[in-house]
């Protein structure tokens, strides 16, 4: 005869009360929350933080190049690039003098947030201000340089209305932020900076450089 003991019920041995005392022990522990809530939340917060650094770079950047441009087109609104680079063999030589003018000569580069060298700028010149339209940088069937671009130079007489555009590829690091942006293929993001002026009617008693 087996005796009962006080606090069991009848029919219930110790083996079988065992595997129920640990599952409501497993189902009521709070030890570890903290951990799997923060598995769980770290992961959407580490992309937000991500997002916000890149969308700042990129701002950063695209303010930067607009700043050396503007150093860039002051020489041509004074007509101090034109009178430096009067009748050049060819527009790829006059542009590179202009990308100079932006970044500094190779031996004292100006710190900018891409690659300088990697720019490419056009200049053309417009009939009015309202028919000035900036070219497009980036092939939107392709995602690639358009044919042409960066390799256009008119240059600019007194008086002229210029468009001056500059536009380079900037990598980032997480290419599905881009959020329909202008991309190429390989997911880095086009940066790109216009200026529309005239030109000063700068001197030309000694020969105009155009």
């Amino acid at each position: 005869m087996v005796a009962s003991v006080p606090g069991r019920r009848a029919g219930v041995t110790e083996a079988g009360e065992r595997p129920r005392a640990r599952r409501g022990a497993f189902l009521h522990d709070a030890g570890g929350a903290a951990a799997v809530e923060f598995a769980l939340v770290c992961l959407p917060f580490f992309g937000l933080v991500a997002a916000i650094l890149q969308i700042c770079l990129i701002m950063w950047a695209t303010q930067n190049l607009e700043e050396r441009l503007q150093r860039a087109v002051r020489t041509i609104y004074t007509g101090t690039f034109q009178g430096a680079n009067a009748n050049p063999p060819d527009s790829t030589t006059v542009l590179n003098s202009l990308r100079t003018t932006m970044c500094g000569a190779t031996t004292s580069r100006i710190p900018t947030a891409f690659d300088c060298s990697a720019i490419k700028l056009n200049v053309v010149l417009s009939n009015s201000f309202a028919a000035g339209t900036a070219p497009t940088p980036l092939d939107p069937k392709t995602k690639d340089w358009a044919t042409g671009f960066g390799s256009t130079y008119s240059c600019a007489k007194p008086g002229a209305i210029v468009v001056v555009t500059a536009a380079v590829k900037y990598p980032v690091a997480f290419g599905f932020l881009n959020f329909g942006a202008p991309t190429f293929t390989d997911g880095a993001r086009l940066l790109q900076s216009t200026a529309v002026f005239r030109t000063e009617p700068y001197d030309t008693s000694s020969g105009s450089p155009c």
